[in-house]
């Protein structure tokens, strides 16, 4: 004996079933939504893991007498810098022609091995900071790692130095400098150069308007590096500044240049990953779980005699062999 519904019912369950289906991609698109930031960032860290996993092995691969006149060079650049007025990078970018000039051009080979852009690593644990350093500060620069502000020291240390660094913060696609506000006074950082690790002890934190460039003066016979990202956040009406000062490395620090973090595993596991897939399955649980019982109940009822139900019940028709 062959079972079918009357048409009625068979739209009635189309339509339930299309409904939940309806419902579980509004779900999905709602936890997507939810999950975006950390999942951007997640990928973002991807993306840094192997620019500094590249860095590091670029520099592993570099004759040390070649990375020593690269350090050089860039001593030689520091000690001959004639600090001049600072571009806000916030405010506005380097000119076409300013990028294109030939000292600009000259500033770019400095600290450049082949094989990257990278010129080294900023490592700040208590913000939760791996990134790559390049060269300037343009948009496209401050919005995928750490930009080294044209006019400033270069970052590899020594007397009568300051490097200043900066990138964006509230990004939705990462984080970079977000954190940098949670800076505390007595923060160690530090700054990973062609092999060589410099470390920098938090001094003091400040909050400015845009273009107060005063505390970026270079002390004299001193090493200092000031980090700085706008703030508040989607507002960035102001500049929030960390100025740290050279420290020696701490005993366990090794010169290795594998002693950089480069392991390509900061990103960490990609729990947003984790809660989407979770949730929605278990919208899709709430959702068809009532159909698939309404399903088995049906089939549980299909061995009844003709005539049995009321006015809805299936239409059975006897086929007769």
């Amino acid at each position: 004996m062959t079972t079918l519904r009357s048409p009625a019912v068979r739209r009635g369950r189309r339509g339930g079933l299309l409904s939940g289906i309806a419902i579980l991609l509004v779900a999905m698109v709602a936890i997507g939504l939810l999950v975006y930031p950390d999942a951007a960032d997640w990928f973002a860290r991807v993306d840094h893991d192997a620019e500094v996993s590249g860095y590091v092995e670029r520099v592993a691969a570099t004759p040390s007498d070649e990375r020593q006149r690269t350090l050089d060079a860039a001593y030689h650049y520091n000690e001959t810098l004639n600090p001049g007025p600072l571009t806000d990078p916030y405010v506005s970018e380097s000119e076409d022609a300013v990028l294109r000039s030939p000292v600009y051009v000259a500033y770019e080979q400095l600290l450049r091995i082949s094989g990257t852009d990278t010129i080294g690593t900023l490592s700040y644990p208590g913000i939760d900071v791996i990134l790559p350093i390049y060269h300037g500060t343009t948009d496209e620069v401050i919005s995928k790692g750490i930009g080294h502000l044209y006019g400033t020291s270069l970052p590899v240390g020594g007397p009568s130095t300051r490097a200043v660094l900066t990138a964006h913060a509230g990004l939705p696609q990462a984080k970079l400098l977000t954190n940098l506000t949670q800076a505390r006074v007595g923060d160690t950082f530090w700054i990973s150069v062609l092999g060589e690790d410099h470390y920098y002890r938090v001094e003091s934190t400040e909050t400015v308007l845009p273009g107060d460039t005063e505390s970026l003066r270079i002390i004299d016979g001193q090493d200092w590096v000031t980090l700085f990202t706008c703030t508040p956040i989607g507002i960035n009406s102001h500049r929030f500044m960390v100025h740290a000062i050279r420290i020696p490395n701490p005993d366990a620090a090794s010169d290795d240049v594998t002693a950089i973090v480069g392991d390509g595993l900061t990103a960490g596991f990609p729990w947003w990953a984790l809660v989407f897939v979770g949730g929605s399955a278990l919208v899709a649980l709430v959702v068809f779980w009532p159909f698939r019982r309404r399903r088995k109940g049906e089939g549980a009822g299909s061995g009844t005699e003709p005539g049995d139900g009321g006015p809805d019940a299936a239409v059975e028709i006897g086929v007769h062999g």
